[in-house]
């Protein structure tokens, strides 16, 4: 039979297999001059929400447009499996495309962009429950491949696209579209890309793909300036009554217990009563490894900190839970932040990490060492810490007391 640059492919509800949950398998027909081949996707839907012409559920929930999802990515691979095999000049048919759809040939299987990246995040979230990795560096994964789908359908009008597509323009054109249409800073869309440098990296290692787009290209971040908040500005949230705004107060606590301990988002949020540990000199101490390094953070327990716990003991959004403070999350927090700054007459941007940086300013302001800065913040390397703690101004001018009191009344001849 000779090569045809023709074929059908068409999903078909079996209505006769119905399933114990009233359910019927979804079939991929190929056609081709008359022959066909039937390969089974592993996919079910309600039979009374199957629209046969199109080929896809008519459904309104979220299961029904992730199943749509999916069956445009299926009909996007078949497509490049085709074309791969026109190039190729090898015999097309039903079942030598079903061969390769299904990967009975690894060497010519088609890997598609981000069903290999979902793959990865699969693997990500088993580490992560076994404590390799961090829930936020998996959350981030798994939005990329979010991001991803979106910009190929509003760009390239499909749902997925061979490894082998991935090219820098598109890479480029990614970048642009995160910060344009996403709203994402410079700094944040590198981290995006970073992931997909990842994925292409592991594509090229395991043959998957012949060559690298990102070769030669380099990403750098930008130096950011970090925000804090001064003492009376830390004041003043503090003496805020919020009690006729519950959600507030709640994130409020949250956000001046950071400020007093140096804790991350994802580390605040994961805090429970064993981390809570009293020394042979009766005084207590956070002893927590960070979520995001797995360093161990050493923080004496202050008084407003303490007073914090005691507030929420019991508190009913931790019932069930052994976690010590009711956090919600970092999305919602730092929008309740915004209206706090607002209430406490405070122009600068709040956010969850602005309390952890507060911590390092104040530490220094009240002339903690960096070394031990470094130990309560749980970091490695003490130029880390340094980026947290730049010298502030009121530090260097009580440091310079003694020098001032003894020249400032000398005169010059």
């Amino acid at each position: 039979m000779k090569n045809e640059n023709f074929f059908n492919a068409t999903f078909i509800a079996r209505k006769a297999r119905v399933l114990r949950n009233g359910e019927v398998p979804i079939i991929l027909r190929i056609t081709i001059a008359g022959q066909r081949a039937e390969i089974n996707i592993n996919r079910t839907v309600n039979p009374a929400l199957w629209n046969s012409a199109k080929g896809v559920s008519k459904g309104k929930t979220r299961a029904d447009a992730e199943l749509n999802r999916y069956l445009e990515t299926v009909r996007t691979k078949l497509f490049a499996i085709h074309t791969q095999m026109v190039a190729e000049g090898v015999l097309i048919n039903p079942d030598t495309m079903k061969k390769r759809f299904i990967g009975a040939d690894e060497s010519t299987k088609v890997r598609m962009f981000l069903e290999v990246f979902r793959e990865n995040n699969e693997k990500y979230r088993k580490r992560m429950e076994l404590g390799d990795i961090a829930e936020g560096t998996v959350l981030r994964w798994e939005r990329c491949v979010v991001y991803l789908e979106e910009f190929l359908k509003l760009r390239r009008k499909v749902g997925d696209i061979p490894l082998q597509d991935v090219t820098m323009p598109l890479i480029d054109d990614f970048e642009l579209w995160l910060r344009i249409v996403k709203g994402c800073g410079h700094n944040c869309a590198i981290r995006y890309i970073s992931t997909i440098k990842k994925i292409i990296r592991d594509a090229v290692n395991f043959k998957w793909i012949d060559r690298d787009p990102f070769y030669g290209r380099t990403y750098s971040k930008k130096k950011t300036q970090r925000e804090q908040l001064s003492e009376a500005e830390l004041n003043a949230i503090m003496s805020l009554d919020l009690k006729e705004l519950p959600r507030l107060e709640m994130v409020r606590d949250v956000f001046v217990f950071c400020c007093f301990t140096g804790l991350a988002f994802s580390d605040v949020s994961a805090l429970t009563a064993d981390k809570i540990v009293t020394d042979a000199d009766g005084e207590q101490w956070i002893r927590k490894r960070r979520e995001k390094t797995d360093e161990l953070s050493s923080i004496p327990l202050l008084e407003i900190p303490r007073q914090i716990l005691v507030k929420y003991s019991g508190h009913r959004k931790l019932a069930g839970t052994d976690r010590l403070l009711p956090v919600l999350s970092n999305q919602r927090c730092n929008g309740y932040l915004k209206e706090i700054a607002d209430l406490a007459k405070i122009t600068k941007k709040l956010t969850t990490h602005v309390a952890r940086h507060t911590f390092a300013c104040m530490s220094l302001d009240n002339h903690v060492a960096i070394e031990t800065i470094a130990k309560m913040l749980g970091h490695t390397n003490i130029k880390t810490t340094q980026l947290y703690a730049r010298m502030q101004d009121k530090t260097i001018s009580e440091d310079m007391v003694k020098m001032r009191q003894k020249f400032d009344c000398v005169m010059m001849n």
